[in-house]
């Protein structure tokens, strides 16, 4: 019998050039000799190599038989997801991508499999970068979960997680997933680097993209929402008279919990990252104050207090 690299090399052929899904019954007399021939150890056997080609990305695709292979699972690899297509890129428009690639560290080896796969060279790599965007490993999974509306489920501040991705955003040098966190009903915001096992995912079509959802907003607003899960979500923030207008333009109509007869606001708005919170409401200097919960105004006026002691 062959060794298991063999094996799943030949597997692998076999599953992207079959038309049809293959049962293991076939898959063995198609690999004959690399398979042992005992029901049993063949299907332990066959097993693992499944596994190791889905922790390498590679998704073996299944479906249940009918008619005379009734029950009997049939498996395939789907093409499509692993092959790029032409993108009718002429020569100039290479050389800008290869430009664009070479100024942006994309991590280990995505810029230069990218480029290849477009018909580029890598003569023109670099080292000195004007910019880093991390590359997680879980970037992948995100990202199919998200176009394919598949549930994630993954471990974030040692607590499982389900969510419904929307979209992925980049700020700063980070990736972001947002999106409807299941458990707890709301949209939430993850830094994807800080993600602490591999993302799973459910089945295709799991749930659906809010038609009122905006990415451009989503991404302002996302790094507002990031921080202590188990602390409060929003703060109410009293806005002066004179600056209502430019933070109503600045905020979504929902935010407006108030109008006091004065001309002032009060609103409502995320405050899980105290630093950002905290900027935003001192950026008005004397003409914001933060009214509620009550441990979040008192983080600012701590905050405050210790300035006017070092000053």
């Amino acid at each position: 019998m062959t060794d298991q690299l063999e094996r799943l090399t030949s597997l692998v052929a076999l599953l992207l050039e079959t038309r049809v899904p293959l049962t293991l019954r076939q898959i063995h007399q198609k690999l004959a000799g690399q398979y042992p021939e005992a029901d049993q150890a063949r299907r332990a056997s066959f097993e693992r190599d499944k596994a190791v080609i889905r922790s390498v990305g590679i998704l073996i695709e299944q479906k249940v038989h009918g008619g005379d292979e009734a029950g009997q699972t049939g498996y395939w690899i789907d093409r499509a997801k692993y092959e790029l297509q032409d993108l009718g890129l002429d020569d100039d428009e290479r050389r800008a991508l290869q430009v664009a690639l070479a100024a942006v560290h994309l991590g280990p080896g995505w810029a230069d499999d990218a480029m290849v796969k477009l018909g580029g060279s890598l003569e023109a790599s670099s080292n000195l970068w004007a910019a880093t965007l991390d590359s997680s490993e879980n970037l992948p999974a995100l990202y199919e979960a998200s176009t394919e509306q598949r549930v994630a489920y993954f471990t974030y501040r040692s607590r499982p997680r389900r969510i419904e991705p929307w979209g992925l955003l980049s700020r700063h040098g980070f990736w972001y997933v947002i999106g409807r966190d299941v458990d707890a009903n709301e949209r939430r915001t993850y830094r994807v680097d800080r993600i602490e096992d591999e993302v799973e995912s459910g089945e295709p079509g799991g749930y659906t993209i809010p038609e009122e959802y905006d990415p451009v907003a989503a991404f302002a607003e996302s790094l507002q929402s990031i921080g202590d899960d188990d602390g409060p979500s929003h703060a109410t923030v009293l806005i002066d008279a004179d600056r209502a207008p430019a933070v109503l333009v600045e905020l979504d109509p929902g935010a407006l919990e108030e109008t006091r007869p004065d001309g002032s606001i009060v609103v409502r708005v995320p405050c899980r990252n105290r630093l950002i919170f905290r900027s935003w409401v001192l950026g008005f200097v004397d003409h914001a104050e933060a009214l509620a919960p009550e441990s979040v105004r008192a983080e600012v006026v701590e905050w405050l207090q210790t300035m006017v002691t070092r000053g």
